[in-house]
């Protein structure tokens, strides 16, 4: 008796293309206390510099090539605004080509807000509080994945690590 062939979905491909990560390096690290605020955190702005400084020594990420968005940085640029946040999101896929390795990391107050368009099963998207959450507002999953993920060309790696205290009261 033979197996039955696997069934292949029209418009699906079965070929990936994967990064062989020796393009172009950049890295975005986001670390959130929320000094001053009600529920602050301590170590966000720690995980963010230790992991930048990580990819710096050990996976040869240029200084230049990595962003650090920490809300204890002088000036406003640097700051973990929603604004900011959004701009350097962009700024990481920024003429991201076959074979670049890409790194987002986040640490800071994370949550889930009701899906507006459908997409998630559970009804819930997922958000990120940005330090001017208050008036600026969250950072929804469906905008992070239409910034970083869907603009990425095939063979373009790009690696996320999130820590987040899933704080539902924010």
């Amino acid at each position: 008796m033979s197996e039955p062939k696997p069934q292949i979905q029209q418009g699906h491909s079965h070929h990936s293309a994967y990064s062989k990560c020796t393009g172009r390096k950049k890295a975005l690290c986001i670390g959130i206390n929320y000094r001053g605020q009600s529920r602050e955190l301590h170590g966000c702005i720690n995980d963010a510099k230790n992991v930048s400084h990580f990819l710096i020594k050990h996976y040869n990420y240029k200084s230049e090539d990595v962003h650090v968005l920490v809300d204890d940085a002088p000036g406003h640029h640097n700051q973990p605004t929603r604004e900011n946040i959004l701009e350097a999101m962009h700024w990481l896929v920024r003429d991201a080509k076959p074979h670049d390795s890409l790194f987002f990391h986040y640490s800071g107050h994370g949550g889930q807000t009701t899906d507006l368009d459908g997409d998630e099963v559970d009804g819930l998207d997922e958000v990120i509080f940005p330090v001017d959450y208050k008036h600026a507002g969250h950072i929804v999953d469906d905008d992070m994945h239409k910034i970083m993920v869907k603009s990425l060309p095939k063979g373009c790696r790009l690696t996320v690590r999130q820590i987040t205290l899933v704080d539902a009261i924010m």
